[in-house]
């Protein structure tokens, strides 16, 4: 079979060399580099030369009708709530670099469950490189979580994961702009055993991934790019190593600037659409390839009435080792009431599939997950650095070809103090 991803990466090269050629010797000032000044500039904490953001959450805090999801045949209720800080630093090591660093410890509360109690540690630590018409990036990420782990199995398991990324970017034009990245991770999964599955075995794995963007950005309002990807998945132990694979994807992608002034734009947010082919190691398996992409939009319809939608379609590893990998959809939208500019009431609808897409051993076919959710919420503005949220959910899942129907609901709310950038203030692909 001829390998995808060469024709991949040869449409990507020759558009931008063309695009590149046509426009090299422009001149414009990076709107990365001003981004991260702004971020340090703009931070409520100053101690000498060092920029901080704080935050400190209270959230999930409520009733559950079932912990588990109804994944267990006895339902699990509990009163539970997760708590605890964040900080990002920002420290100048010279005019045109700047260290970034992250920092989340969450605690999990149940009153009844006490085995689910669990602390979080999460850090992520980069360093910006900024110039007039290139940028770099390069960190160094651990996370040590325990969570839900997927539509396949809805239990608390804990992921351990260590992480690399680079990044380079140059904006050849005030249009356009290319960029480089290389990401890869080491997966480590704590619990061991779950119904006589090998949690570590199945699931212990390395991946690497390395993308190419091409950015044209033809007015203020939005801009348009192309994604070529490679990738590679690598599991550690010997007996699931029939599971390594290869991925070859394209997308393109459109984004909606946010307005700079007070003003909103009529339309918020980002739609990525692609194509994803998986190369499987293993001759025993078939390949599988198929449609992907996410998005997000929110369009405003008035000042006080806004649309929101969103869709998400990706492959996933499976827990089970017969079954590899499965296709995971899910779409949604709701609507937001802005009531006053303290007070926000909204109602969100979701509906998810999780389906095996291609042929396993002879004889096996994999079930399909389906997932109907149901939520509102009141947003409430208590003063500039306190924000509570008060919510509630419907959740039905529903195991095909069995017709086993599994329902939980959540009453509760969040509760959040001050406010930091976010985990990654430069997310791919919005770069320019």
């Amino acid at each position: 079979m001829k390998n995808p991803g060469t024709k991949v990466g040869s449409i990507l090269f020759i558009a931008i060399f063309l695009l590149a050629a046509a426009d090299s010797f422009a001149q414009s000032g990076n709107w990365l580099a001003n981004n991260v000044l702004s971020l340090f500039q703009d931070a409520p904490w100053k101690l000498g030369s060092i920029r901080a953001y704080r935050q400190f959450t209270l959230g999930n805090a409520g009733y559950d009708s079932d912990i588990y999801y109804g994944y267990y045949d006895t339902h699990y209720p509990d009163v539970s709530f997760n708590a605890g800080p964040a900080f990002q630093w920002f420290a100048p090591l010279s005019k045109l670099i700047i260290f970034d660093s992250y920092q989340s410890l969450q605690g999990a509360f149940y009153f009844k469950n006490d085995r689910e109690r669990a602390f979080d540690f999460v850090t992520r630590n980069q360093v910006h490189f900024l110039s007039k018409k290139f940028y770099g990036k390069t960190g160094i990420n651990y996370s040590n979580v325990r969570q839900r782990f997927s539509p396949e199995l809805l239990i608390h398991i804990r992921q351990e994961e260590i992480s690399w990324d680079g990044l380079f970017l140059w904006q050849f034009s005030r249009s356009g702009a290319v960029a480089w990245q290389i990401r890869g991770a080491k997966l480590n999964y704590r619990q061991s055993d779950y119904q006589e599955i090998n949690l570590k075995q199945e699931l212990n794995r390395n991946e690497y991934f390395a993308d190419a963007f091409l950015y044209f950005q033809p007015g203020a309002s939005f801009r348009l790019y192309l994604n070529g990807q490679v990738g590679l998945y690598d599991f550690q132990y010997r007996e699931s190593q029939f599971k390594n694979s290869r991925t070859y994807a394209a997308y393109g992608g459109l984004e909606f600037i946010p307005a700079s002034g007070p003003m909103r734009r009529a339309f918020q947010g980002s739609l990525n659409l692609g194509y994803m082919y998986l190369d499987i190691k293993s001759r025993d398996f078939k390949d599988a390839s198929g449609v992907v992409g996410n998005g997000n939009v929110l369009i405003n319809l008035s000042h006080w009435l806004s649309l929101q939608a969103y869709y998400s379609r990706d492959f996933s590893v499976s827990v089970y080792s017969s079954l590899l990998h499965y296709l995971q959809t899910t779409y949604g939208g709701g609507l937001r009431f802005t009531l006053s500019k303290r007070v926000t009431l909204g109602n969100n609808f979701a509906q998810g599939l999780s389906k095996y897409p291609f042929s396993q051993e002879e004889g096996l076919t994999g079930p399909e997950y389906r997932f109907t959710t149901v939520m509102a919420n009141l947003g409430i503005r208590l003063s500039r650095d306190w924000n509570l949220n008060i919510f509630g959910t419907l959740n039905q899942r529903k195991s095909l070809p069995e017709e086993r129907k599994l329902k939980r609901y959540f009453i509760g709310f969040n509760l959040i103090f001050g406010s930091i950038p976010g985990e990654n203030i430069l997310p791919i692909p919005s770069l320019l």
